[in-house]
């Protein structure tokens, strides 16, 4: 089963208002991404992982979309060699705003571990963020 069988159809009536995602956002553990997102969606920023081996003080780039109240973005952690993306929806609980997303993260494998390693380098969870 492919990702395209999950697409819904395009909707007729023109797109709802993309939810404003610019500015600063904080997840529970501490990370913290900044958003800077175009008028045709495309969304750039940096991102502060508040775990692992990483100083907090240590920016990464960060790319994505937003699509409505939809975003999608990837953080390279470069040296680290890693790569991790999130997917999540915008809304609003108890009066704060969140982005409630999934994300998966990728680590390299040197090649000669790939055949016994490789699927136990990509790890998967969720995350809240917050505006800070």
């Amino acid at each position: 089963m492919g990702i395209e069988e999950f697409l819904i159809e395009p909707r007729r009536t023109p797109s709802a208002a993309r939810v404003d995602l610019n500015g600063r956002w904080k997840n529970g553990l501490g990370s913290e991404m900044t958003l800077a997102v175009t008028s045709n969606g495309a969304v750039t920023g940096t991102y502060r992982t508040g775990v692992g081996l990483p100083s907090t003080a240590q920016e990464f780039p960060l790319t994505g979309y937003v699509e409505r109240d939809l975003l999608a973005f990837v953080v390279n952690f470069g040296y680290y060699g890693s790569l991790a993306g999130w997917v999540g929806q915008h809304t609003v609980a108890d009066g704060k705003e969140r982005i409630e997303t999934l994300w998966h993260l990728a680590r390299d494998v040197p090649e000669a571990d790939e055949s016994t390693m490789l699927w136990a380098c990509i790890l998967a969870g969720a995350n809240r963020f917050e505006r800070a």
